[in-house]
C-alpha cells in the first residue's frame, strides 16, 4: 500500500490539458457501441427468418471487442497527457563559485628538498590552476608574516600568469607564515565581489593549527571551503641564502619538515580537499575538479543550481496498448489507430542505437553533456532547452540565446548568460529585467544583472573616450593647418618687405648716378643725403636683419642636402642600437609588488604580530 500512495502521490501529467478530451473520446466510443447494438444494414434487405443465420453471433463478438476499445481510449489519452513520477536534474547556467588561490611565500618556500625549491614547484602548479580554471574568477594572495593581494577577482588568468614570475620572499615587508590572515584576507575578497560562497586553496608547506583551524571553521560556517596543497617533503631541507643556511636564535641550521597531518586537519575543518604536490596533475585534478568530477556531497551542495525536469512516461503505456492491438485485429483496428495516433513514439533514427531502445533524445543529449561532448549533444537533442544548453557548454553563444527563448525565469536568466557571453550587453539586461519580473528575489540574476550594468557602463565610457579623443585630435591638426599657414603667410610677408628694400636701394643709387652726372643738383644732393642718413641707418639695419634671417632659414637645407648617405645610414644603426639597448632592461613587475606590498604594510594601524624569519 505504500508503494501505491507513494506513486499516486508523485504522480504528475505533463500535459494535463489532454484530460479533457478524455470524455469526448468516451463518448465517441459510447455512441459507436450504441450504434452497433442497434442493428446492421442486413436488417433493411433481408427477411426476419434469414437474417438471424446471416448475422450468426456477430453481435456478441463485437460486444467483445467493443469493451477493449474502452480500455484502449482510456490508455491513449493518458498516454498522450504525458504521466510522469520521477525527475531528472537538468543544468541550468549558474555562477561558477569563485577562487582564491592563497601562495605560501615564506622563506621557508626556499627549501630545495623538491627541485628547484617549493616555491619554484607551487608557482608551476599555481600556473596548472590558472590553465584550468576556463570558466569563473579567480584571485591570488601570498602571504608571509601578512597577506597582500596580487590580484583581486578576475576571468583573466593571463595577467595573473604574468605575475606570478616575480613573487618571491624579497618582496614581503614581514616574514612568518599567517595562514588565518590569508584565509580572512580572501574571505574578504569573496565578500567583496559578492560572492555567498567560494574555493579557497592554500599552497603551503605548513601553518600555525591553532588559528588556522579557527578561521576555516568559521568560512567553512559561510559555505566557503579551504583545500589544502602540500608543499614540501617530511625530510624536509635547510634554507638556502647568499651567506648559507637560515639558522635560528641558538645558532642551528633551521630545517623545516612537512607536517602532513596538520594540513590534512586544516583542510577537513575546512570542508574542502588535501592532497601532496605530486609530479604530474592528479593533485590540481583533484582539488579543481570539473563539474562532471564532483562527488554526491558537492553535486547536493549545489542542488539549488540545478532545475528539475519530469521524465515522461507515456511511452511505456504504448508498450500496454501492443498487445490489445492484437486482439483487435478486425474491424475495429482502424478505429484503435485513430485514437492513438497522436502518441509520441520516438522516432525511427537512420542511425539506430543500442541505447535508443532505453533513453530518448533528450536524455542521451544529458549523457553527452556531462562527458564533455556538447557537439554530440547538440546534434541529438530534441527539445531547444536541451539544444540551448549544449549550444552555450560548446560556444556558441548565439544559438544558445535563440534558443533559450520559452518565456521562464530560467530560460530568460539563461538567455541573459548567453547573449553577455556573446557581447550583447543591452539584450542580456534586458532578459535579466524579463527574469526578474517572473522571479524577484533570484540573486544569481540579480548578481549577474549588476555585473553587466558595469561592463556596459564601462563600454559607453570607453566609447565617449574615443569620441572625445577623435574630436580633441582633429581640433589639434586643425591648429597645426593654422600655425602653418600663419607661418608662411610671416615668411611672405617678410620676403615682400625684403624684396621692397632692395627695389629702395636700386632707386637711390640710380638717385646718386644722376647726381654725379649733373655737377649743379650735386649740393643740393648732398644736403638731402646728410638729411636723411639717420634713415639710411635704420634701413640699413633692417636689410642686415632680413639677411640673417633669410641665412637661417637656407642653412638647415644646406646642411641636410650635405649629409651622406653613409652618415645617414650610420644615425639609423645607432638609434636601432640604442633601441635594442633599451630592450635588455629587463621589466621588474616584482619591484612593484613590492613597493605596492610595503605601502599598504605601513598603512596599517595594527600590525600582524611578530613572527619566526622563515
Amino acid at each position: 500500500m505504500e508503494i501505491i500512495s507513494s506513486f499516486f502521490s508523485n504522480l504528475h501529467f505533463i500535459r494535463p490539458q489532454v484530460l479533457y478530451v478524455l470524455p469526448i473520446v468516451l463518448a465517441i466510443v459510447w455512441f459507436l457501441q450504441r450504434k452497433q447494438k442497434g442493428g446492421d444494414s442486413w436488417e433493411k434487405v433481408c427477411d426476419e427468418h434469414l437474417l438471424a443465420e446471416i448475422k450468426s453471433k456477430s453481435a456478441e463478438k463485437g460486444s467483445g471487442w467493443m469493451k477493449l476499445l474502452w480500455l484502449i481510449s482510456i490508455l491513449a489519452v493518458l498516454a498522450i497527457s504525458g504521466p510522469s513520477f520521477r525527475k531528472i536534474p537538468t543544468p541550468v547556467m549558474k555562477n561558477q563559485s569563485a577562487l582564491v588561490v592563497a601562495l605560501d611565500v615564506s622563506k621557508s618556500m626556499l627549501s630545495d628538498d623538491i627541485k628547484p625549491n617549493r616555491l619554484e614547484r607551487a608557482k608551476y602548479k599555481l600556473n596548472d590552476i590558472l590553465d584550468k580554471r576556463k570558466d569563473g574568477q579567480t584571485a591570488l594572495l601570498v602571504y608571509a608574516g601578512d597577506a597582500f593581494i596580487v590580484t583581486p577577482l578576475t576571468d583573466d588568468t593571463e595577467t595573473i600568469s604574468l605575475l606570478v614570475k616575480a613573487i618571491s620572499p624579497e618582496i614581503m615587508p614581514v616574514q612568518g607564515s599567517r595562514a588565518d590572515i590569508a584565509l580572512l584576507k580572501a574571505k574578504d575578497l569573496l565578500q567583496q565581489a559578492g560572492y555567498s560562497r567560494g574555493e579557497i586553496i592554500l599552497m603551503t608547506d605548513g601553518v600555525n593549527l591553532d588559528s588556522a583551524m579557527n578561521v576555516a571553521e568559521d568560512l567553512a560556517d559561510e559555505k566557503i571551503n579551504t583545500s589544502v596543497l602540500a608543499i614540501g617533503t617530511e625530510a624536509g631541507a635547510p634554507i638556502p641564502t647568499q651567506q648559507g643556511f637560515v639558522k635560528d636564535r641558538s645558532g642551528n641550521i633551521v630545517v623545516p619538515k612537512l607536517d602532513i597531518s596538520e594540513l590534512r586537519q586544516l583542510s577537513s575543518a575546512g570542508n574542502g580537499r588535501f592532497s601532496q604536490l605530486t609530479g604530474d596533475s592528479a593533485d590540481i585534478d583533484f582539488l579543481v575538479p570539473t563539474d562532471a568530477e564532483k562527488n554526491d556531497d558537492e553535486a547536493t551542495d549545489n542542488s539549488e543550481l540545478d532545475s528539475e525536469k519530469y521524465i515522461d512516461e507515456g511511452p511505456w503505456l504504448v508498450l500496454a496498448i501492443l498487445p490489445l492491438f492484437v486482439l483487435l485485429f478486425r474491424k475495429g483496428l482502424l478505429l484503435s489507430l485513430f485514437l492513438v495516433a497522436g502518441l509520441q513514439t520516438p522516432q525511427i533514427s537512420q542511425a539506430f542505437e543500442w541505447k535508443d531502445l532505453w533513453l530518448n533524445s533528450d536524455q542521451q543529449a544529458a549523457e553527452y553533456i556531462n562527458n564533455e561532448n556538447p557537439q554530440k549533444a547538440f546534434e541529438k537533442a530534441k527539445s531547444d532547452s536541451w539544444k540551448a544548453t549544449a549550444a552555450y557548454k560548446k560556444g556558441d553563444f548565439q544559438s544558445a540565446g535563440n534558443l533559450f527563448n520559452d518565456g521562464s525565469a530560467d530560460g530568460l536568466y539563461n538567455q541573459g548568460n548567453a547573449l553577455a557571453q556573446s557581447g550583447k550587453l543591452q539584450e542580456a539586461l534586458d532578459a535579466y529585467n524579463q527574469s526578474l519580473e517572473l522571479r524577484p528575489d533570484d540573486e544569481d540574476t540579480l548578481y549577474n544583472k549588476k555585473q553587466v550594468e558595469e561592463a556596459l557602463k564601462q563600454q559607453q565610457q570607453e566609447q565617449q573616450q574615443n569620441q572625445d579623443n577623435q574630436q580633441q585630435d582633429s581640433e589639434d591638426q586643425q591648429q597645426n593647418q593654422d600655425d602653418q599657414q600663419q607661418e608662411q603667410e610671416n615668411q611672405d610677408q617678410e620676403n615682400q618687405d625684403a624684396q621692397e628694400n632692395s627695389e629702395q636701394q636700386q632707386q637711390e643709387g640710380q638717385q646718386n648716378q644722376d647726381s654725379q652726372d649733373n655737377p649743379e643738383q650735386q649740393g643740393q644732393k648732398s644736403e638731402q643725403d646728410e638729411m636723411t642718413e639717420e634713415e639710411k641707418r635704420q634701413q640699413e639695419q633692417v636689410q642686415k636683419e632680413l639677411e640673417e634671417a633669410d641665412k637661417e632659414q637656407q642653412e638647415p637645407k644646406e646642411q641636410q642636402a650635405q649629409v651622406s648617405p653613409e652618415e645617414l645610414q650610420e644615425k639609423a644603426e645607432n638609434k636601432e642600437a640604442i633601441e635594442q639597448w633599451l630592450r635588455r632592461i629587463p621589466d621588474d613587475p616584482g619591484g612593484l609588488l613590492r613597493r605596492k606590498f610595503y605601502y599598504q604594510y605601513n598603512q596599517q594601524k595594527n600590525k600582524p604580530d611578530e613572527q619566526q624569519d622563515w
